[in-house]
């Protein structure tokens, strides 16, 4: 299985002008060469860079060079890379929190979408790769009935492990209005709920899950923490 660190890690050309460009005096070459980890891929990077006329060696320094057009050039790269990362980013976190334990959980689409905002993606970010995932057949998008108790006040669940399914009434979201009518003919209390399922292949779901594991346990820890209050409501 392939890491996700390689996903996520900028090249050292682009990080290299980053930090250069936060610091207009320029660097000192070996602190720089030593800030990027790798010395013989930085060097590399250096005689580009220096070849292409975008930055300058003043004796140890190096700096953006002052030509017309190079830093806006030099913002674009920097730019590109750091929207790379970040789509990345935001694709791990989806993909993680639908896999983010071995067993396998439906996830309230509400929550989903709040757990996204949390690690800083907007809902609309969060539904045009929900659409795209949804087209990929990655994810399913169901609607869970939950059966009314009288006297208790309703309340939905953030995640429902799947083997808590005959619970509940699911219908797949392109076929709810049948399902609807037939439900409302019963004359039990039935309210709805948006859930989302992830049905990835193993080996994205295990990125996917290594990424959350190592880089947000907290959202793991949530999940696990939170995912048997099912098992409470309907056993008392």
């Amino acid at each position: 299985m392939a890491g996700y660190r390689h996903l996520l890690d900028t090249p050292s050309i682009p990080r290299m002008l980053e930090i250069l460009l936060e610091c207009e005096e320029g660097r000192d070459e070996q602190a720089l060469l030593q800030a990027l980890g790798d010395a013989s891929y930085a060097a590399k990077a250096v005689d580009i860079l220096l070849e292409h006329a975008i930055i300058t060696r003043d004796k140890s320094r190096l700096r953006i060079s002052h030509g017309s057009g190079v830093t806006e050039r030099v913002q674009q790269i920097v730019g590109f890379y750091r929207g790379v990362q970040r789509a990345t980013r935001k694709e791990l976190t989806f993909r993680g929190i639908l896999n983010a334990t071995h067993y396998k959980c439906l996830i309230h689409l509400g929550t989903f979408t709040e757990m996204m905002e949390q690690e800083g993606f907007d809902r609309e970010e969060t539904t045009e790769t929900l659409d795209e995932e949804l087209k990929q057949g990655y994810v399913q998008h169901l609607k869970i009935v939950y059966r009314s108790r009288s006297g208790i006040k309703h309340k939905f669940f953030p995640f429902i492990p799947l083997y808590y399914y005959p619970h509940f009434i699911v219908m797949e979201a392109n076929n709810v209005e049948p399902f609807r009518a037939k439900l409302e003919n019963t004359g039990i209390a039935l309210i709805e709920e948006d859930y989302l399922l992830g049905n990835y292949p193993k080996e994205l779901a295990a990125q996917a899950r290594d990424y959350i594991l190592k880089e947000k346990n907290h959202i793991r820890e949530k999940i696990k923490g939170e995912a048997f209050d099912v098992w409470w409501y309907y056993r008392f």
